[in-house]
C-alpha cells in the first residue's frame, strides 16, 4: 500500500543524510581546531567554524526530532505528545539508544539557539563534537528501520 507521506519521508531522509554530513565535516574542522588551540590563540575565524559546528548541530538535533521522526510517527499515525513521547517511542523502536539522555541534548541544542555562550564556547564545542555521533547513528537506526518497515527502499 502507498502512503502519501512514504516521499515525505524519503525527502526527510535525504534531507538528513545532508544535515548529518555537513555537521560530521564542520566536526572534524572543529576537532582539528580544538587540537590546535592548545598551542596557539584561536583567530575570530576559528571561532566562526565552531559557531558553525554549534548551529549545525542544533540544526540536525531539530530536524531528526523534529521532522524526520516525527514524520514516521505520522505514517505509524502515532504522532501525539510532546517530544519527550516522540523519544520514549523511538527508544522503545530501537532507533533512539536508552542509555542517551535526550533531554541533556535538548538542553544543549537550546543553549547553542536561545543564550549567548561566548563564555562556554569551548564546553558547547566539545558537547556537540561528543554528540555528534549519536545524530548519525540516530538517522542510521531510522533508515534501517524504514527499510525494514517497507516505508522507504534500501538507500
Amino acid at each position: 500500500m502507498d502512503n502519501p507521506l512514504f516521499p515525505i519521508l524519503q525527502a526527510d531522509m535525504l534531507l538528513a543524510e545532508r544535515a548529518i554530513f555537513i555537521l560530521e565535516k564542520s566536526a572534524k574542522k572543529s576537532s582539528r581546531l580544538l587540537l590546535e588551540a592548545e598551542s596557539r590563540v584561536l583567530t575570530d575565524d576559528d571561532r566562526e567554524t565552531f559557531e558553525a559546528l554549534t548551529s549545525r548541530f542544533g540544526r540536525a538535533l531539530d530536524f531528526m526530532t523534529q521532522k524526520l521522526l516525527r514524520t514516521i510517527d505520522r505514517i505509524e499515525l502515532t504522532d501525539e505528545g510532546s517530544v519527550l513521547d516522540r523519544v520514549n517511542r523511538f527508544k522503545k523502536r530501537k532507533i533512539l539508544r536508552d542509555e542517551i539522555n535526550y533531554g541533556l541534548l535538548k538542553d544543549l541544542r537550546n543553549q547553542i539557539v536561545h543564550e549567548y555562550i561566548i563564555d562556554e564556547t569551548d564546553r558547547v564545542v566539545r558537547e556537540s563534537l561528543n554528540h555528534t555521533p549519536l545524530l548519525r547513528d540516530m538517522l542510521d537506526k531510522a533508515r534501517e528501520y524504514c527499510e525494514r518497515r517497507g516505508f522507504i527502499g534500501p538507500g
